[in-house]
């Protein structure tokens, strides 16, 4: 059966004209048909497939001699390096002489220490003009003077002998720690012993 166009009323298929209205009955192409027929399949896979997510917008770029920092932390800051404090020495007269002075004659302030105070006295006689070898020559008159009265003490028995022995124990100590002093350039005034004011 056929529609006519113009009224609605139903037509045989083989009618030239509508039966009413006596309009011309046309067939619709079947390129029109087959069109019309796929339009709802594309609106329903349409409606039927989801919508594409939205891209996010790409973040701005850091700008240059700036540093971004995660959310709640302190800017990153510069560690800042101090100098180590050095204790004050009263007893380390390194800084009271010349430095040239030391570096020339640190090998003489050496011999006082290992030859006693006469070889000191011949080492002053020779290298007079340095203030860092007279400094190491008293102390190594201190050293002799201590193990002088050492001496003295050995009059009395035991007890004595005792304090001479231990007091030699130490004073050779002392005289190790004197002569590394020099050979490092140092003129620090001797431990214990170092309060012999007669040679200031």
């Amino acid at each position: 059966m056929k529609i006519c166009a113009n009224c609605g009323t139903s037509v045989p298929d083989d009618a030239a004209f509508c039966n009413n209205c006596g309009s011309a009955m046309t067939e619709t192409p079947a390129s029109e048909n087959a069109s019309a027929s796929a339009t709802p399949s594309t609106d329903a896979n349409a409606s039927s497939q989801p919508a594409p997510a939205p891209v996010p917008a790409p973040a701005p770029a850091p700008q240059p001699g700036f540093q971004q920092q995660p959310y709640g932390q302190a800017p990153y800051q510069q560690p800042q390096y101090q100098q180590p404090y050095v204790a004050f020495d009263p007893k380390d007269h390194t800084s009271e002489f010349d430095p040239k002075d030391i570096a020339d004659n640190k090998l003489f302030a050496i011999l006082p220490y290992l030859f006693s105070c006469i070889a000191g006295i011949i080492v002053g006689i020779y290298v007079k003009d340095s203030e860092f070898v007279k400094f190491h020559i008293k102390n190594s008159i201190r050293i002799d003077i201590t193990a002088f009265l050492l001496l003295l003490i050995c009059i009395i028995p035991f007890i004595g002998w005792i304090v001479a022995i231990i007091g030699v124990m130490v004073l050779f100590v002392i005289d190790i720690i004197a002569l590394v002093w020099a050979f490092q350039g140092k003129a620090k005034e001797l431990p214990i012993i170092g309060s012999i004011g007669f040679l200031k």
